[in-house]
């Protein structure tokens, strides 16, 4: 990420704000979150709380509940499991996401949710500030919704008609006025699943005469 790209990504922390960041499962979109707390970090002091980061870095409080948030002045607050905290499909819990959401600017926060493309319903998309996309399936999208409408206006070539097709390390940016390609570099300490072990598991081979020879030992 060159400065500018940095000015850019920096830019969007200087006034109350809610962020979304949209994108199909595993395509790094919890590593862009640490990498935008890390090139923060790197010349701001900032308050931190979190929900659903499986890292507890840069001096962050996690929280646990909708109650917890509403309650955060003067922060950043990054949700990682958006559809976990906030259910949309509940009407009844619908009007106090809407409440909520109305206090992040009065309480000076700012506020980035992080999830998969249906989890951007219509009533939350159209109070998101800011949009970023990593490889997203447009199906996925919610028909109407301003997460897809601004998705599909963006010309570039890597939107086809069904994928958003960006590698790992490239997020595009929409700041309200204009579309931004970023880079997004990699960090091997924040990779929480570079340790999982692998599920097909491998199986030692041995040729003919190796199988002949270990039979013969054996009758012997």
């Amino acid at each position: 990420m060159n400065k500018q790209e940095r000015e850019t990504l920096k830019g969007l922390f200087e006034r109350p704000s809610i962020i979304g960041v949209i994108a199909d499962v595993n395509e790094g979109k919890s590593m862009f979150l640490y990498h935008t707390l890390h090139t923060l970090s790197q010349e701001h002091n900032f308050s931190l709380y979190t929900y659903g980061l499986r890292l507890n870095s840069f001096g962050a409080t996690q929280v646990y509940s909708v109650a917890e948030i509403e309650n955060i002045r003067n922060s950043i607050i990054v949700v990682d499991e958006l559809s976990s905290l906030f259910d949309m499909d509940n009407r009844k819990v619908k009007k106090q996401i809407e409440n909520t959401l109305r206090l992040i600017n009065h309480n000076n926060n700012i506020l980035v949710l992080c999830g998969v493309p249906e989890n951007f319903k219509k009533f939350i998309s159209g109070k998101i500030d800011v949009l970023l996309y990593k490889k997203t399936t447009i199906a996925d999208l919610i028909n109407g919704c301003r997460v897809k409408n601004v998705l599909m206006n963006y010309k570039g070539y890597e939107r086809g008609a069904e994928v958003l097709n960006l590698p790992k390390d490239k997020i595009l940016l929409f700041d309200g006025l204009h579309y931004h390609m970023l880079d997004v570099p990699y960090y091997p300490q924040y990779d929480t699943k570079a340790d999982n072990e692998s599920i097909l598991k491998s199986i030692r081979t041995t040729t003919k005469k190796q199988t002949k020879k270990e039979f013969i030992r054996v009758v012997n």
